[in-house]
């Protein structure tokens, strides 16, 4: 089987799961719901082959480039996303995870780059680097989705006014302990990929750092993650300050995605 077969596949799926579950925003009922999670979960497994595939015939994770990373960032999404819904069922999450996880795709989809066939090709420390900075992106997304929630759940409270989200999210202290968990761990492991990433450079450059837009997004990111980590600190996460800084966050971090080139 092609492995582009799967792709597209998992890409159809995504697709109408995720517009399956912005119907709701319209309708408030939970059966759509159900239906566009059901379609998701099967363009999860469409997607598990793919990834599969590519691990098979290339002998390594696929890690390599663009596309590669793009794709597997979008599995860890959903796969953090299915497992907080099943421990806490929230649905309004996929309303921001579920089109990261198509647009991220649509990356794998429309970039084609050729995969790397040989291991020995692949340095260790490269795909060390991309595995903890993609596994720590993956969690900061989904920790800003979480933010995003308990902001939207702080200003409908306060004005006393139910907006298109109010019978989808989660008690306010909810989003927040999710919201923190989510960027805590994720700030971690990204750092962590940093620190990799710094090692890889200079053991193949004698530098610790190209200064390239992708290492100044990403160097960028951390310190915009840094501060919203602490406004969760301070319990001054809900201000437009910090909605502000989250929001760069996110256009630094898909910055530094976009630069991911082939080894």
């Amino acid at each position: 089987m092609s492995p582009n077969f799967t792709l597209y596949a998992a890409l159809a799926l995504y697709a109408a799961g995720t517009v399956m579950a912005l119907v709701t925003l319209f309708t408030r009922e939970k059966r759509p719901q159900h239906v566009a999670l059901g379609i998701m979960i099967a363009g999860f497994v469409a997607h598990t082959v793919w990834i599969s595939t590519i691990c098979i015939r290339t002998h390594h994770p696929p890690l390599t480039n663009l596309p590669e990373a793009a794709g597997f960032m979008a599995w860890v999404l959903f796969a953090i996303e299915l497992a907080l819904f099943i421990r806490y069922r929230v649905h309004a999450a996929a309303f921001f995870v579920y089109p990261l996880v198509l647009m991220l795709l649509t990356v794998s989809a429309v970039v084609h780059e050729p995969f790397v066939r040989s291991a020995a090709a692949v340095s260790r420390l490269f795909i060390a680097h991309i595995l903890l900075t993609t596994i720590g992106v993956a969690g900061l997304l989904i920790g800003l989705a979480f933010g995003a929630l308990a902001w939207a759940q702080d200003r409908a409270l306060k004005s006393k006014q139910r907006g298109a989200l109010w019978d989808w999210i989660p008690s306010l202290s909810v989003c927040k302990t999710l919201s923190y968990r989510a960027l805590a761990i994720g700030f971690s492991v990204y750092t962590l990929g940093i620190l990799a990433g710094i090692l890889w450079s200079y053991k193949t450059s004698a530098e610790l750092m190209d200064v390239r837009v992708k290492q100044v997004a990403a160097a960028a990111a951390w310190v915009l993650f840094a501060i919203v980590l602490q406004a969760y600190v301070n319990d001054t996460y809900r201000t437009r300050r910090t909605a502000v800084i989250g929001a760069c966050a996110f256009v630094a971090i898909v910055v530094a995605i976009l630069g991911i080139h082939h080894v």
